[in-house]
């Protein structure tokens, strides 16, 4: 397998704590291209409230006999640790952060990029930076509030905004410039 330049990651959760991962996506691009996809629905050893599951669509039923949170770590990891690791928002990481901390489990050590950030930086003129307004901006096919959907719409953003800016993925963890330096480059 060819190793990514990055990956993204979605979670779903089953309640209003962060923790109760119920699905998580993960997507992997090499070059613009994407070179890996990582899906499982997750028993959140939590209980599923109503709110989540309008959202999502996913119920205590999908989840039975699949694999905790704590059994996929390792794999999880294996897919994000010491890499670039791109989600939408901060919700995800903080999930992840979560549940390791619910289950005693080290954090997934990775450098984190949010695409909201790029997404605002990329395309300031949009009236928001949710997910579900970018793949319409975008033309991405996309079904909201699935992980791997969400992941796959979340990196296509990052993408698109290389493309649209010129900046590379390295760019993008160095801080925008400042008003000031704008306007010296524009007199320049």
């Amino acid at each position: 397998m060819i190793s990514p330049d990055f990956v993204v990651i979605d979670v779903e959760t089953a309640c209003s704590r962060t923790s109760s991962i119920c699905q998580i996506g993960i997507v992997g691009y090499a070059a613009g291209v994407e070179v890996l996809t990582y899906e499982t629905l997750v028993d959140p050893c939590d209980e599923f409230s109503a709110f989540n599951v309008a959202i999502h669509g996913i119920t205590a039923d999908h989840v039975l006999g699949k694999p905790n949170f704590a059994a996929l770590h390792p794999e999880l990891a294996g897919h994000l640790a010491g890499r670039v690791t791109v989600a939408h928002s901060s919700f995800d990481k903080g999930a992840l952060g979560r549940a390791c901390e619910r289950d005693a489990l080290p954090p997934i050590a990775a450098r984190w990029l949010d695409s909201v950030t790029i997404a605002r930086r990329a395309w300031p003129e949009l009236p928001n930076h949710k997910l579900n307004t970018l793949a319409a901006f975008l033309e991405l096919e996309h079904r909201h509030h699935d992980a791997l959907s969400d992941a796959r719409a979340a990196g296509q953003v990052v993408l698109r905004a290389m493309a649209e800016t010129g900046m590379t993925l390295a760019d993008w963890f160095l801080p925008p410039p400042s008003a000031r330096s704008r306007r010296q480059v524009r007199r320049g």
